[in-house]
């Protein structure tokens, strides 16, 4: 069903662009109002999204706590009724009713781009402010179950259950927390450029360089709340990963926060619009059942320091030439794949209550496998779906599957559907172990 919408999409765009293109139109305002349409009826369409919530596609300006913000948004997903302002087709929308917010840009070069940074940064600063008014003085408590899933899969520690418990974490861990519960909550922001950049490598180092400038005179920079949660350019694509569908990591406490592609904007745009809907409405969208993923390419890896009594984002690129770059539109997903080792360790969990400590550690290991107790620990932990809980190994979610080969390495998931597709294409057999760890 989403291959089907987003290729819809996509023409429907391609098509309306090109008739734009065939027009010469002196007058910018108008050239931009022009692709801000199609963007708008683009998405605003039956196929696109469930018009049953109540859900359509509008320009205008973001209200919080009555407060209208001075930034004009070209177009913005919302829920229900908004004020209309006068005559105008601008909608006044409280930031709470906004899904996803839209730039569009004609020709996205690197002066455009960093003025739609700076754009939405304000509006998810200012959604950032609400969000802590709420807590502060409404005694709001956010679901914590995604943010906490994420936490614990990035840093491979238990996530705190009431969100004051962020107190009691280290403030390295407790600025990634915050970060990634406001990911949840947060409108969804996208930069979306027809044309611009003709690389993926030209995207990607325009996105750098910007954040490399972009210091106040303290060294402050844009934060993780601040980047976009999309960026497109022709076909490319900057991605953040925050679990709205992207997810990537590159061991523990080594979180790819952005990564680029270079196929298929429409399909990703509509994979994180369907994915804000289903979070915010708790509805299920209809995705297909299939191995293929996006084939990202990793480009910021994020983690929090602390240098004295300063606690901030410390930023790793990943600045491959445009030669590396080019590759494939998808990759197969597989589970993660698991030594005999981390095999054994996790029948060790399932036979002592679904969890082992750490400080008992394992000697045979190495006597056995070659490996020390430390390295298998890792790899579980690297894996995104084992955390330390308090010097106690133990799943992240309450229910896995484990698949075992005769060779006693085996694999996990925690979707049990994703996993039998899987192994269908597999030529060995496996045996499927169900832990269960409440």
């Amino acid at each position: 069903m989403i291959r089907k919408a987003s290729e819809i999409l996509e023409k429907f765009i391609a098509e309306e662009a090109k008739r734009l293109d065939g027009v010469k139109m002196p007058h910018m305002p108008t050239l931009g109002s022009a692709y801000e349409e199609i963007t708008r009826q683009g998405i605003d369409n039956r196929f696109t999204i469930p018009k049953a919530l109540d859900l359509k596609v509008v320009s205008g300006f973001i209200s919080i706590e009555g407060e209208m913000q001075p930034e004009q948004i070209d177009c913005m997903l919302v829920h229900g009724d908004g004020i209309k302002y006068g005559l105008t087709e601008q909608y006044i929308y409280d930031i709470e009713s906004v899904l996803c917010i839209f730039e569009v840009k004609k020709t996205l070069n690197k002066p455009d781009f960093k003025d739609a940074l700076e754009h939405l940064s304000k509006i998810r600063k200012s959604y950032g402010q609400l969000f802590e008014k709420k807590l502060i003085e409404y005694d709001y408590e956010p679901d914590l179950h995604v943010a906490g899933k994420l936490f614990s899969q990035i840093t491979g520690k238990p996530s705190p259950v009431k969100y004051r418990q962020i107190h009691d974490l280290e403030p390295e861990d407790g600025v990634l927390f915050y970060s990634l519960v406001q990911e949840c909550y947060a409108p969804v922001s996208i930069i979306h450029g027809y044309g611009g950049y003709k690389t993926e490598s030209g995207l990607r180092n325009a996105f750098v360089d910007i954040l490399a400038q972009e210091k106040d005179s303290n060294g402050n920079g844009f934060g993780i709340p601040s980047f976009p949660t999309l960026v497109t350019a022709n076909n490319y694509c900057l991605v953040k990963n925050n679990g709205f569908p992207y997810m990537a990591l590159q061991g523990v406490n080594n979180w790819v926060a952005i990564s680029s592609t270079r196929h298929n904007p429409a399909y990703i745009m509509l994979e994180i619009i369907w994915s804000k809907i289903s979070q915010y409405f708790d509805v299920t969208m209809p995705w297909e059942d299939t191995l293929e993923t996006e084939n990202l390419a990793p480009l910021l890896t994020a983690t929090v320091r602390r240098e004295g009594d300063n606690v901030g984002w410390w930023y790793r690129t990943n600045e491959p030439s445009e030669k590396i770059l080019k590759r494939e539109a998808n990759t197969k997903w597989e589970p993660a794949k698991l030594s005999a080792a981390a095999i054994t360790l996790t029948n060790l969990m399932i036979w002592r209550g679904g969890e082992f400590d750490v400080s008992d550690g394992s000697e045979w290991l190495s006597d056995k496998f070659g490996t020390t107790f430390e390295d298998v620990t890792e790899e579980l932990l690297s894996s995104g779906y084992f955390m330390n809980d308090n010097g106690f190994l133990r799943p992240i979610e309450s229910v896995s599957f484990i698949a075992t080969a005769d060779d006693n390495t085996g694999y996990i998931s925690t979707d049990r559907k994703m996993l039998d597709i899987w192994l269908k294409g597999q030529e060995q057999e496996f045996v499927i172990s169900n832990f269960i760890f409440m």
